[in-house]
């Protein structure tokens, strides 16, 4: 089961990765504002502006926000390219229709324990995890867990549920 697991995360992790890449090329730049990193808990987001909080601690980041339409599916991405603790740093989040969370992949090519890439992801019927999306205007909130990488330390705790919220304001969603 725990096998399952860690391809699940792995996979999700590519398929986050294989997102932002595919659709940076479209970006929205203006998200580029960083976000607090304090510790309290966080204020509504600036009108335009997306954030990530994982595990209780707000992401921080220079985003740059993607979200495009096709069909029934909306994809939605932030991208940090450059970002100081996580690397080539993505998290998206697939939904059908505007109200049914699909999957969520929070990904970083640094950040994770010793010095492994950094991976949190949730997908819908897999186990372990939840999410859920409010929707206000063009800004989506996503919230709930998803399942992180496994300590390398300690392989046999498994992995365990990490909570999340991202908000993605779009400004404009591309074949929408």
């Amino acid at each position: 089961m725990r096998t399952n697991t860690n391809r699940f995360a792995a996979a999700t992790t590519a398929a986050a990765a294989a997102l932002a890449l595919l659709v940076t090329g479209c970006s929205d730049n203006s998200t580029d504002n960083p976000a607090p990193t304090s510790k309290a808990a966080p204020a509504a987001p600036a009108a335009g502006n997306s954030t990530a909080e994982v595990d209780g601690k707000t992401i921080d980041a220079r985003f740059d926000t993607t979200c495009a339409k096709q069909g029934g599916t909306l994809a939605l991405a932030l991208t940090d390219l450059n970002n100081t603790t996580y690397g080539n740093f993505s998290v998206s989040a697939t939904l059908q229709g505007e109200d049914s969370v699909q999957a969520v992949a929070i990904a970083g090519t640094k950040g994770g324990s010793n010095g492994t890439p950094y991976a949190v992801g949730y997908g819908a019927g897999a186990p372990g995890g939840s999410a859920k999306v409010t929707k206000n205007g063009t800004t989506y909130t996503v919230t709930g867990e998803g399942v992180g990488g496994v300590d390398l330390t300690d392989p046999l705790a498994g992995p365990k549920n990490i909570p999340f919220e991202i908000t993605f304001a779009c400004t404009t969603v591309v074949g929408g």
